[in-house]
């Protein structure tokens, strides 16, 4: 039997085992050195945290180089300072001799909250108008200036009914040019306020007894009300607080146990302090309110003054001119606000306590 084609495929054989046995002995090294495979498949991110790829528009002239935009990118974001909260809030009363009267009323209604100091800048016989007596908006810039002026409120007009003279002339009240000088100058007021970071409340002056003169307060709180809607500060309408159920004048009235009180004085335009107390309660309520939101904050947005109030300014003379004016002209000062009181009298607001 011839075997020798049997061993010549053994003998391949062998050659190729020894050739694999070789093989691995000289590989065995970096087998062992290699990192094990990991039969664990590979964790997927969660969806939300999966961000597509941006897609980069061409770069065009002027466009920020990528250093650039990544330097502003790794930049600190600007964060606005929080709002500090104050613990003493500056009360500041404007306005002629009714502003006396809210100034004791405000006075008695705010006295037990540890948070306000009320304090008075009012003056008797005093308004828009006369500007050679006593110069409101001169007086402001003041005010504003000496005093921390956190919550501004201001009554004003029952002093008003006068003509206006500017730049030599004479304007009627409530004539056109009357008017724009006149809104001008409340603008320019409130400017002042809004500029020194407070929050102001316009009150709108109450019902009066004489019809002609009622009906010249009903267009005055007219104007303050509309000049406060256009400079976006809060105005409170009195006309109908303490006047009867059709809105007419009444001396007597009740308080909040329902006792009968006399509420106005005997001129027919002030108030006894029962009467103040209830006139100042919303203007209370709306101060304390406003307060507890955080919304008694400083608003830059009185920075500029109104164009009326510049274009106004600019045509002006000068206080003595005016003054001159008036007295060249023969102008009489008239004068409303100023209530005939007797101490210990029932309208006499000042037994009120309140210190001056």
């Amino acid at each position: 039997m011839d075997t020798s084609g049997f061993r010549a495929v053994n003998l391949s054989r062998i050659g190729m085992r020894a050739l694999v046995a070789l093989a691995l002995l000289v590989l065995a090294p970096v087998a062992v050195s290699a990192a094990p495979l990991s039969l664990t498949p590979p964790k997927i991110a969660k969806a939300q945290t999966i961000v597509p790829a941006p897609v980069v528009a061409p770069m065009m002239p002027g466009d920020p180089r990528p250093s650039d935009v990544a330097a502003q990118a790794s930049a600190e974001p600007v964060l606005e300072k929080p709002v500090k909260v104050k613990t003493r809030y500056n009360v500041v009363v404007f306005g002629d001799s009714l502003g006396d009267g809210v100034w004791a009323g405000l006075y008695h209604q705010l006295r037990k909250d540890k948070r306000f100091n009320v304090i008075r800048k009012s003056k008797v016989a005093t308004g828009f108008v006369r500007r050679d007596y006593y110069d409101w908006n001169e007086a402001v810039r003041q005010v504003a200036g000496d005093t921390v002026i956190d919550i501004a409120v201001v009554i004003m007009g029952t002093n008003d009914r006068q003509t206006i003279v500017e730049g030599g002339a004479r304007y009627a009240p409530f004539t056109p040019e009357w008017r724009k000088i006149y809104e001008a100058r409340v603008d320019d007021f409130t400017a002042t306020l809004k500029a020194s970071g407070a929050r102001i409340y316009w009150i709108g002056l109450p019902v009066m007894r004489g019809a002609e003169f009622e009906k010249d307060m009903v267009s005055f709180s007219d104007i303050f009300e509309r000049r406060a809607a256009a400079n976006s500060i809060y105005f409170l309408p009195t006309h109908d607080l303490l006047a009867d159920e059709n809105g007419a004048y009444m001396a007597y009235g009740t308080d909040g146990a329902g006792r009968k009180k006399l509420l106005r004085a005997e001129d027919g335009i002030h108030f006894t302090m029962d009467g103040y107390g209830q006139l100042v309660k919303p203007v209370a309520r709306a101060i304390t309110r406003d307060v507890d939101r955080g919304l008694v904050v400083a608003d830059a947005s009185g920075l500029a003054v109104s164009a009326a109030a510049q274009e106004a300014a600019s045509q002006e003379t000068g206080g003595q001119a005016v003054a001159k004016a008036d007295n060249d002209m023969g102008l009489k000062s008239q004068i409303y606000d100023v209530a005939e009181t007797r101490a210990g009298r029932s309208d006499d607001w000042r037994w009120s306590g309140a210190p001056r």
